[in-house]
């Protein structure tokens, strides 16, 4: 009977969360896109003429290709990570400290208006994925994706990474201030080190040593093999998916211990 009445307390607590959550991505929905069409069009607009930028800056500088025939297929593979990274991280950083006013609510809990907001950006960015590699596919003369069960664990271990780095990086924010300047400029370097415009194998030893620690290279690398039939990775799988567990243990911790700070600040 005890554990009957346990089952059905967490089926309530969860339905009720699932409930807030939705509540808040239409909320955001409505926020973001605005109340006309172009809203949600420069949502999928923007992170496009992004990586169309990177593209089209590596073409007319007529570099060699690092890997395989087709320079837009390794440049995608890395700018996609990254961008996605980035996106998701940043966007939910700002999802608290925006929403402060809704704390005030008691159904509402800080990780509800977190897992919104990445949820929203999660969408937005398939949708880019889907946009871009279905023009790959239809462009290309050769097969963009080759192992679907590599990509679909290295897409799902993106979304893991992202979330994670969310979650810590909008309880950081909620807390100080002083993290909104920080994660930028550690996010910079991240560009740089993750091996989006070339092999990071072919790297030298001194080099592979310092990138390795960046866990968005190791998702780079996750789906490159993936998209390609011989590629040589620089990938540590259990690497990605232990640092995100720890960072996402480590925002959730931090968030209950702090709870009564982030809440009172709204």
């Amino acid at each position: 009977m005890q554990d009957l009445v346990r089952t059905n307390t967490w089926a309530t607590q969860i339905g009720g969360m699932s409930r807030v959550i939705t509540a808040m991505i239409l909320r955001d929905i409505k926020t973001r896109f605005g109340r006309n069409r172009f809203g949600l069009v420069w949502v999928l607009l923007e992170p496009i003429l992004f990586l169309a930028g990177f593209l089209m800056l590596r073409f007319f500088l007529e570099t060699r290709v690092p890997f395989g025939q087709n320079m837009a297929l390794f440049l995608l593979t890395g700018i996609l990570v990254f961008r996605t990274f980035s996106s998701i991280a940043t966007r939910a950083q700002a999802s608290l400290t925006a929403n402060r006013a809704l704390l005030a609510y008691p159904p509402v809990k800080p990780f509800d208006i977190i897992a919104a907001r990445i949820c929203l950006e999660t969408m937005v960015m398939f949708v880019v994925w889907v946009i871009f590699f279905g023009l790959l596919a239809a462009w290309s003369e050769q097969k963009v994706i080759v192992h679907f069960d590599r990509f679909f664990e290295a897409t799902s271990a993106l979304v893991l990474l992202s979330a994670s780095m969310g979650v810590f990086n909008a309880v950081m924010a909620a807390l100080s201030a002083t993290w909104e300047r920080i994660w930028p400029l550690i996010r910079l370097p991240m560009l740089f080190l993750s091996g989006i415009f070339y092999v990071p194998i072919l790297m030298p030893p001194w080099v592979q040593a310092i990138i390795w620690w960046n866990p968005v290279l190791h998702c780079v690398e996750w789906l490159r093999t993936a998209t390609y039939v011989t590629y040589d990775p620089l990938l540590d799988k259990s690497y990605v998916l232990i640092f995100s567990s720890v960072v996402l243990a480590l925002g959730l911790l931090i968030e209950r211990g702090y709870r009564h700070v982030i809440l009172s600040n709204s």
